[in-house]
């Protein structure tokens, strides 16, 4: 697979993106890496594919894409992180993708909605779904998919998709963003296991969407939508929101801004 071949080339990591596995297609780059995490595969092993033929996104949503026009991977990470802070990879993760696309879309700044989807000029441009396995050798798995040169999505979603061939009107180099992606991934994961959280969480609250704005919200929290104002992020991670009825932490929710 060439955009495999090409990132060797140019990777300026130590760990990330050095143990890799590609094809031409595969169901969903998640389970392939947590087959792999599970064979022994190394943090920073990475799963890469052309498309995905069952791509899953958050909350059983399905993920479609351009075939050899995108981003489709997972990365195996095995963080020391209690379980309750789990989240705080996807922090990383968004942070990740949110440093490297910025290049290549200025002047439009990528913004991240909480917890896991980057924006460009108000579009998703990229989601990710964490899964984590906590046995006898727990690791977690990040897939991440990011449209690179789609330049046409399904009338369901035409109107909040976007990529950053449509945001910069040039075709972007996929290798040159990946291997980016891979280098802001370690550096930010390498911030947790530093023990700097605080760091991570503040950067995140400064590319979040929404925070203190005069917005409506609609969260899933069991079922039941919650109304407040994003009043930030919590030390694990989660959605600080104040409600009528004070302060609510949301550990996990479909978030929805919506003007008064």
């Amino acid at each position: 697979m060439r955009l495999a071949d090409d990132l060797a080339d140019i990777l300026e990591t130590e760990r990330f993106g050095r143990s890799v596995r590609s094809s031409a297609a595969c169901p969903s780059t998640n389970a392939e890496a947590a087959a792999w995490a599970r064979a022994g595969a190394p943090e920073g092993a990475l799963v890469l594919t052309d498309h995905q033929t069952a791509g899953r996104g958050r909350l059983g949503r399905t993920w479609d894409d351009a075939p050899g026009q995108n981003l489709l991977l997972s990365v195996v990470l095995r963080p020391a992180l209690p379980p309750t802070q789990l989240g705080l990879v996807t922090l990383a993760g968004g942070l990740a993708v949110a440093d490297a696309v910025a290049p290549w879309t200025a002047p439009v700044e990528p913004r991240i909605k909480w917890p896991n989807d980057v924006l460009l000029s108000g579009r998703k441009c990229c989601g990710m779904l964490l899964e984590s396995s906590l046995g006898p050798a727990p690791f977690v798995v990040l897939g991440i998919g990011l449209n690179v040169n789609q330049d046409a999505f399904p009338d369901s979603i035409a109107d909040r998709a976007t990529s950053l061939r449509l945001e910069a009107g040039r075709l972007v180099p996929r290798e040159a963003v990946l291997a980016r992606l891979l280098a802001r991934l370690e550096y930010w994961t390498d911030r947790l296991a530093r023990g700097d959280a605080p760091a991570v969480r503040q950067a995140f609250v400064e590319r979040m969407i929404g925070r203190g704005e005069p917005a409506r919200l609609h969260v899933a929290v069991d079922g039941e939508p919650l109304e407040g104002i994003v009043d930030g992020i919590d030390p694990t991670g989660a959605l600080r929101l104040r409600t009528a009825d004070g302060l609510r932490v949301v550990h996990a929710g479909d978030v929805t801004f919506r003007t008064k």
